[in-house]
């Protein structure tokens, strides 16, 4: 980055969502990127890189109208307008800018996809491994810790043994903007876990990484990410095969079984009711599914499920 004065705002920015407002690793590179990517614009278009003169609704406009033609879907110039909505809020905040250019840009309109999950008896074909190796072991408990209790990658990378309370059959992880929250564990997840302990390569003390590898190192997320990919090649022919499939699955599952949406919204660590909201549609579209294939009189030949693996 250019040391401007936009590029020091930026860096004031990214430092404050990461240390005030609790905000990943990860999402704070992708604002970083995002942020770059319009200096760097506004480099090329010779625009002054001073505040004022950065953030004004017409460079935001003249932005996005760059990025789509140069093909980019409409979520990635979302994301990015998004960015530079919370950027213009924070420089109002700091008293870097008097109003706040980006309200009257509008953000392009988006189709939500519904998430993918698996079925219920897809999800009964994922079992515990034949025999008792530590990988094998391992990797089953790494499916039931996502499929029993819906956490995200970043909170299962980050569980320690004093992260579980076997008595009790709950799990205590850090989830977005370091909200701490407690889930249930199924029984499956903590037999699962039990099972594991045995051939863990090392001392399983409280403040040890569950996941590790055979030398005992923390598993990095991607390694997590390979590990769900693979056991879920074996139960399912759909393309993503991510830990995101089994929270969504977990959702879904709840909710078809008549759980109370507002619950399913703590168990996720959601902060908002909207978020959840998508697990409504998807069993609304699933009971449809199932009317359509066992009334008499429904159309037949609408079997196709959303999300479905």
């Amino acid at each position: 980055m250019i040391d401007s004065e936009l590029s020091k705002a930026v860096r004031q920015f990214l430092d404050y969502v990461e240390k005030e407002r609790g905000f990943s690793g990860h999402t704070v590179e992708a604002y970083k990127r995002d942020l770059m990517q319009f200096e760097q614009f506004l480099t090329e278009k010779r625009i002054s890189l001073s505040i004022d003169g950065a953030m004004r609704k017409q460079n935001i406009r003249a932005f996005m109208f760059q990025l789509s033609n140069n093909g980019q879907r409409p979520r990635s110039v979302a994301r990015k307008v998004a960015a530079l909505k919370s950027f213009s809020k924070f420089c109002v905040r700091k008293g870097l800018l008097e109003t706040n250019p980006s309200k009257v840009v509008a953000t392009p309109k988006l189709d939500k996809p519904l998430p993918v999950f698996l079925t219920q008896k897809q999800a009964e074909e994922i079992k515990p491994p034949v025999e008792n190796k530590f990988e094998d072991l391992r990797n089953f408990a790494v499916m039931e810790f996502f499929y029993g209790s819906g956490i995200r990658l970043s909170e299962l990378h980050g569980l320690n043994f004093d992260s579980v309370d076997l008595r009790r059959e709950t799990v205590r992880v850090l989830g977005k903007g370091k909200k701490e929250r407690i889930v249930p564990l199924t029984s499956s997840a903590v037999e699962a876990l039990n099972k594991y302990k045995p051939f863990y390569p090392g001392q399983t003390t409280p403040g040890s990484a569950i996941f590790v590898n055979k030398e005992g190192n923390r598993l990095s997320r991607r390694q997590i990410e390979r590990i769900v990919g693979k056991e879920l090649t074996g139960v399912s022919m759909q393309k993503k095969r991510s830990p995101h499939v089994l929270r969504h699955s977990f959702a879904t599952h709840l909710m078809d079984s008549g759980a109370d949406i507002r619950a399913v919204k703590e168990l996720l660590g959601h902060s908002s009711l909207n978020t959840t909201q998508i697990y409504t549609h998807i069993s609304r579209e699933h009971l449809l599914r199932v009317y359509r294939q066992a009334h008499p009189r429904a159309e037949k030949g609408q079997d196709a499920e959303p999300g479905k693996v």
